[in-house]
């Protein structure tokens, strides 16, 4: 992290709604009368921890969706953590601490207890060469009231009547970062395969691949969901396409092969899913689902059954041509 930290004011533009205090406000590009403030205290959780921007353990972490951000910000608070107490000579920043407990504070020059921070209008900056500075902005960086981005404010992740946004370019630099870094190394891992093990991944990966599909197509394909945030339709959807991804390419060949092959025997209706989940040949119940038949056909005393099911898919596809 740099040396300044800032928390800005998210401007509105002027509405026909606005009270005629607020329209010349916002006309002159302001939100408050000048000189006014807001003061905001660290935000207590209703297990009566404080939510301080310094606990890897705390609730606001363990809601973050996305596994890269998750992890970058437990690594983040633990460094910090250590670091501010060890500055303030070993003063407990825990999220029970009394440092919190704004009511406990002799003065506001009390080192050994939190002080509100007045937001005014605007840009307002945080030296970390301060210790208690670099602490204030911790805990408002992650308080409920302040945005985590002007663009998480945008996406409605924060009450429409949120005045102010952390303007933290650095921590989203990284986590753009480390998600670029997790794509290009699976691009590489791809790269690596062999072209049928790619048509596999493919195919698993929910691509309308084939064994006749060309090489670049297939490259295409795969280069192309793995850039994307999401899997939006299909039985991943709402996962992120890297960690299905890595769950196929780091799978021993055997099983993935098998899966390959229960998955093109439904797609060529060999077998057949019904609503249940339940898996059919012609009339007959063969597994409870797809994990369940994978397992069956994976195991050394079925691998009769495994052989006949590869030669039923090749009868279907020399007829299908």
């Amino acid at each position: 992290m740099g040396t300044i930290g800032k928390i800005s004011t998210i401007k509105r533009e002027y509405t026909g709604q606005m009270l005629t205090m607020q329209k010349g406000l916002a006309e002159k590009g302001l939100t408050r009368t000048p000189g006014t403030g807001v003061f905001k205290y660290p935000y207590k959780e209703l297990d009566g921890k404080y939510r301080t921007g310094l606990d890897p353990d705390a609730s606001y972490i363990k809601r973050i969706q996305d596994p890269t951000e998750r992890q970058l910000e437990i690594e983040r608070v633990t460094k910090l953590k250590e670091r501010l107490e060890n500055a303030l000579g070993g003063i407990d920043l825990g999220p029970r601490s009394k440092f919190w407990n704004y009511g406990l504070s002799s003065s506001t020059n009390d080192q050994y207890h939190v002080q509100p921070v007045k937001l005014i209008d605007g840009d307002n900056y945080f030296d970390f060469n301060q210790t208690i500075q670099e602490i204030s902005f911790s805990w408002l960086r992650v308080h409920p009231t302040i945005a985590s981005s002007y663009q998480a404010w945008e996406r409605g992740e924060f009450a429409a009547d949120t005045q102010f946004y952390v303007v933290d370019d650095e921590i989203e630099s990284k986590i753009l970062y480390s998600k670029k870094q997790a794509i290009n190394k699976a691009i590489i891992k791809f790269d690596d395969m062999t072209p049928e093990k790619k048509r596999k991944v493919a195919r698993l990966l929910g691509l309308p691949v084939t064994e006749n599909s060309k090489d670049e197509i297939v490259y295409n394909l795969v280069d192309n969901i793995l850039k994307q945030t999401e899997f939006k339709t299909g039985n991943f959807q709402g996962l992120k396409p890297i960690e299905v991804f890595n769950r196929f390419a780091d799978m021993k060949d055997n099983l993935l092969h098998i899966k390959d092959l229960v998955k093109q025997a439904l797609t060529h209706s060999i077998y057949r899913t019904k609503p249940n989940g339940k898996i059919y040949e012609g009339e007959f119940e063969i597994a409870k689902d797809e994990e369940d038949l994978v397992k069956f056909l994976a195991d050394d005393d079925n691998q009769d059954e495994l052989l006949t099911l590869e030669g039923k898919l090749k009868t279907k596809k020399l007829a299908a041509v």
